[in-house]
């Protein structure tokens, strides 16, 4: 399990580390006080002490906390009252150290710095053996060695707990090591910076070994008790994961993290003996099994979450806007549906729960998908013209209009507040709103105010639609059709009064229906506007109303028209709507896969600006900005959440817009090797890829590796052969241009490639200017292809 700190994150880290540093070199460490080696609060508020240094203000970078003070062997008393001396500890009115330091505090105090000046020295020369023999408590002088490395150049792992680095060097090493001997071989061969070793060794180890098996089984019985299960199947529960680790497996099941813990079961499914035994015992060594691994999810998702980088993760308040980048192959894309969930807060196990239930987003709204790619344009993203056929008039004339774009309609979605009606009928963005003419005089319109209708004349021609029908003009036959079959429930609807002003506004609250007399096809409305000149021409795009009966006004939305209400008149005061739905309390997300292979500039353009977290609507700095095409004001909400993904093969994040960098976090993700297979009928392929890796990084860089996504699922030759057939070479063959001796050169010349045997009398006429030497490659049969194939490789 590999943690990538965002950019924030790995700046804190570093900054704290380099100025505890700055401040207490080795210098100041020879000149130390023992006042400037402890202290207490209530002498010293703001203390910076070199012990309140090492166990609070580093604490985010590798915790000692808890203990007692004596673990430095001397430190500042908050109490003066008398403490009688006890075996091995010393104490006066101020201070109390080990008294195997000295007799008084002064004495104590100089052996205990030369001590730890002897811990920086051999720190700064990386000489680990000597700081194991040094005669001081294990997690502080490690600690303190820890923070007296070259940030760029780590040599000691930041996890300080013998109970921990022990429980690791049995798993990982199979023998017990002394500390130094730990960090050695789980740095061995290793160039890491701080950072890298954070995230590729610390983080990983710690989540995996911090827990030790006791508290593992103790956890899982509470676990089990808040469940309601009686205390006889808790234990019994309990001891069947025992003893299926002692009886079936090498590890140790209360020791194993998730992943492992997944491996085992499938071992476990394929042993016959385990099988057996399990079906003669009414399958409780299943249901043990299905309980704790429920009790390990939920446990590793809360102290990953909460316990070891809650400081670092910060996962509570996930970035606004966040890039996941990487060589292909490593789960990019395929992490942003846990990414996108872990944002809604869902906490999810099962792959296929999380699909079906990111789906479920998707089908609301909530979450969008887009590809960027060389023709993708701010139109697609933002707004752009469409052609449009007008149907104000007659089908034949084309207009242009003004066309949202998927992160537009996202953002507008993200600050829509859907308005009740009654308990039936609502309004929001979706609702169209229409325009109606109510006969040529005051009286129709007075009248279906007074009895909150809407009405059209025509006589029984739009019930029956007979011969008379076919005989009417364009416009008219339009109208009819528009309010008989266009209009919809929620739909608002605006009384004509000139060309640019209407007299009434109403939400259409019923199907059509019928009367007698001239205007008998007519529609219930609820009034939220009557009698009240409203000049909506700016809404309209400064097109005027015309004559025509009825035609839908697609230019103006329904937020866009309520809020005129409001402003033109608050005693209309809309709001007095009740809010059935607010989706300003929810959050939005849109998911743009290939971010990099897009015009980022282009795409984005003032939104670059809007999208970052302070400018966002709602907060202190909020920022809109007049859209080029609509000439409407637009902001981005604070609840609509951007994930990308890039892939580093194609284009280095160096290279990506400057702006862009500063406004998205960043996560990195490289391959991972160890979710791999040891041994697929015999071929390791953590190894394989290992190998493949480090001879691209040599031979190219990093951004060009390939992921372990490759090989997930891989578990017999066949799979693999087809794996290397279809998608390692192809990518070698892109990477290296063609040139075979390079990729014969990376699959460390194992067979895959051999040399062509070419017949020289072709070429005769040919050797003044080409190569004489040079070496034509071919690819082998697959069919030849077999474990040590794949093993030459690594080995």
């Amino acid at each position: 399990m590999n943690i990538n700190l965002n950019e924030e994150q790995k700046k804190n880290i570093e900054n704290k580390f380099l100025e505890f540093q700055r401040i207490w070199t080795l210098e100041k460490v020879k000149s130390m006080t023992l006042e400037e080696y402890t202290s207490i609060k209530k002498d010293n508020p703001d203390r910076n002490d070199f012990t309140f240094w090492i166990e609070n203000k580093l604490d985010d970078i590798g915790s000692i906390w808890g203990g007692s003070s004596f673990k430095f062997g001397i430190y500042k008393r908050n109490s003066n009252d008398d403490k009688e001396n006890l075996k091995g500890k010393t104490y006066n009115d101020n201070y109390a150290w080990l008294s195997k330091y000295g007799n008084n505090q002064d004495e104590a105090f100089n052996k205990i710095k030369q001590t730890i000046i002897d811990i920086i020295q051999a720190s700064k020369n990386n000489n680990l053996e000597t700081i194991e023999n040094i005669d001081f408590g294990d997690a502080t002088k490690w600690k303190i060695a820890f923070h007296y490395q070259n940030v760029e150049n780590i040599k000691i792992v930041n996890i300080f707990s013998k109970n921990v680095l022990d429980l690791i060097s049995l798993n990982e090493f199979k023998e017990k090591l002394k500390i130094y001997q730990i960090y050695e071989k789980l740095l061995e061969n290793k160039n890491l910076s701080l950072i890298e070793m954070i995230e590729n060794m610390a983080i990983p180890l710690w989540v995996e070994y911090g827990i030790n098996i006791k508290k593992m089984k103790k956890l899982f019985c509470e676990y089990l008790s808040k469940r309601n299960i009686d205390t006889s199947s808790i234990k019994k529960y309990a001891s069947a994961v025992e003893n299926i680790s002692n009886e079936f497996l090498k590890d140790n099941l209360y020791s194993c993290n998730l992943y492992n813990f997944d491996q085992n079961i499938e071992k476990l499914n394929k042993n016959n003996k385990f099988v057996l035994k399990n079906n003669n015992g009414n399958k409780m060594y299943s249901v043990a099994l299905k309980h704790y691994r429920t009790f390990l999810y939920n446990f590793e998702r809360q102290f990953l979450n909460n316990e070891i980088m809650d400081k670092e993760l910060n996962m509570k308040n996930p970035p606004l806007n966040q890039i996941l980048y990487g060589p292909p192959g490593t789960g990019k894309t395929y992490h942003t549906i846990d990414k996108a969930l872990e944002i809604l807060n869902e906490n999810l196990e099962n792959r296929d729960d999380k699909k079906v239930k990111f789906d479920e987003y998707v089908k609301n709204g909530q979450i969008v998908f887009t590809t960027f790619h060389q023709s993708y344009g701010y139109e697609e993203f933002v707004e752009g013209i469409k052609p449009h056929i007008d149907r104000e008039e007659n089908s034949k004339k084309i207009e242009y209009e003004i066309k949202d774009g998927i992160f537009k309609e996202l953002c507008e979605k993200a600050l829509d507040k859907k308005r009740k009606i009654n308990n039936d009928i609502s309004i929001d963005k979706n609702s169209k709103v229409w325009k109606i003419s109510l006969g040529a005089n005051a009286s129709l319109r007075d009248e279906c105010f007074e009895k909150n209708k809407i009405c059209i004349g025509w006589n029984d021609i739009p019930k029956n639609k007979d011969e008379r029908f076919l005989n009417l003009g364009s416009n008219d036959k339009n109208s009819i059709i528009s309010f008989v079959e266009y209009m919809q429930i929620g739909d608002l609807v605006c009384v004509f009064n000139t060309s640019k002003t209407i007299k009434g506004v109403g939400v259409i609250v019923s199907d059509v229906k019928y009367s007698d007399g001239e205007y008998q096809t007519y529609r219930e409305v609820k009034w939220i506007s009557k009698d009240n000149e409203i000049n909506i021409l700016d809404l309209n795009n400064d097109k005027i109303l015309v004559q025509k009966t009825v035609y839908e006004l697609y230019r103006i939305s329904s937020n866009d028209l309520l809020a005129k209400i409001n402003l033109n008149n608050p005693k209309d005061n809309t709001n007095n709507l009740e809010i059935a739905e607010d989706n300003t309390k929810k959050k939005f997300i849109i998911i743009i896969d290939e971010i990099n292979r897009g015009n980022v500039s282009k795409i984005f353009g003032e939104l670059i600006t809007l999208i970052e977290p302070s400018k966002r609507i709602g907060e202190e700095e909020e920022i809109k900005v007049k859209l080029p095409y609509s000439g409407k004001d637009f902001g981005v909400p604070k609840n609509v959440y951007i994930i990308g993904t890039m892939n580093t093969a194609d284009r280095s994040i160096t290279s990506l817009d400057t702006a862009l960098r500063r406004r998205f976090e960043f996560i990195e993700m490289m391959p991972k090797p160890n979710v791999l297979s040891d041994n697929c009928e015999g071929v390791n392929l953590q190894e394989l890829l290992k190998a493949i890796n480090t001879r691209i990084e040599y031979l190219l860089d990093r951004e060009k590796t390939i992921g372990h996504a490759f090989f997930i699922g891989i578990d017999n030759l066949e799979k693999l052969k087809n794996v290397f057939q279809n998608k390692i070479i192809p990518l070698l063959q892109e990477y290296f241009y063609n040139d075979y001796a390079l990729i014969d050169a990376v699959l460390n010349e194992n067979g895959m490639l051999e040399k062509q045997d070419t017949n020289n009398d072709y070429l005769k006429n040919m050797t003044d200017f080409i190569e004489s030497d040079k070496v034509i490659y071919k690819f082998s049969d697959s069919q030849k292809w077999d474990e040590n194939t794949f093993k030459k490789i690594y080995e």
